[in-house]
């Protein structure tokens, strides 16, 4: 696995962007940093004790050992001011820029965790651009982890340079929602060609919108929260998927040109994605 470092260039973390479809910081925040990101975390879940069903903002799942956990909070973005403020990091904007120009647009945001010996929370193998494809490729999902990312605990796992066999068809439930399976798996069926990604706690992890990848549940005693930040060139132009989310097309860096990047292909839309455990990947 490539670590990005101090001593690594613009030009080389672009490089590699391109070539392998990742990179990773692994100390991108400080001790400080990470404490307010984990006492706004710790804030909002306050909200969900006590919760055993999904709604809006918390997607709940029942543990191994019966209790219930929050697998997911949905655009925390919105839910409290050290989420909002990350989005604009200078840290992670510098990086998103070098990668896909200087105007720069907010997708989505969501916050995954991975709560201890719960086999509910893992994710199959999948791309994320089939579940809100864009008129081009200059999408990217940040990860920032709130915990210390390993293989017991559910770390990524990905296939380097897999962004550049293109969007995959993935299936869709019979009730419209989209499954996140991947239509053909024997793209992934070579474990020789598959990585682990594991990430220090403040670290971070992007990927390209096509890069293959999943992880496992966690089947250590220790969490693994990570903040997903999805951020795209600001002339690249949603055309599926749901765009229902806290801070949507929000400029965080530069100018909205106005204008639309169109590339050329034929890809499968998604349908009506109705479950709400597997929007957005």
């Amino acid at each position: 696995m490539t670590v990005a470092t101090p001593t690594m260039t613009l030009e080389q973390q672009k490089a590699h962007y391109e070539e392998q479809g990742y990179l990773v910081f692994p100390e991108l925040l400080d001790q400080q940093e990470l404490a307010v990101l984990r006492a706004a975390l710790a804030e909002v879940l306050e909200e969900a004790e006590g919760l055993t069903e999904t709604n809006g903002k918390f997607s709940v799942t029942r543990g191994d050992d019966g209790r219930y956990y929050v697998r997911r909070i949905f655009s925390p973005f919105a839910h409290h001011q050290a989420f909002h403020d990350l989005v604009f990091n200078p840290k992670i904007l510098d990086v998103v820029e070098n990668l896909i120009g200087p105007n720069i647009q907010l997708h989505h945001t969501k916050l995954n965790l991975k709560p201890p010996s719960s086999r509910e929370a893992r994710f199959e193998w999948h791309q994320d651009y089939p579940f809100f494809p864009h008129t081009n490729f200059d999408l990217l999902a940040v990860m920032i982890y709130l915990d210390e990312s390993t293989e017991e605990n559910g770390c990524l796992t990905i296939v380097p340079g897999s962004h550049n066999w293109g969007p995959r068809n993935h299936l869709f439930a019979k009730d419209g929602a989209f499954s996140s399976q991947l239509e053909d798996k024997t793209v992934v069926e070579d474990p020789s060609g598959q990585i682990k990604v594991p990430v220090p706690a403040g670290g971070m992890e992007l990927h390209h919108c096509n890069m293959l990848h999943s992880s496992t549940a966690n089947l250590g005693t220790k969490p693994r929260s990570a903040i997903i930040i999805q951020y795209r060139a600001a002339d690249n132009v949603a055309i599926g998927g749901s765009n229902a989310h806290a801070g949507n097309g929000m400029m965080v860096r530069g100018e909205n040109p106005y204008r639309v990047r169109m590339m050329e292909g034929v890809f499968k839309l998604p349908g009506e994605i109705s479950d709400p455990l597997q929007r957005d990947g």
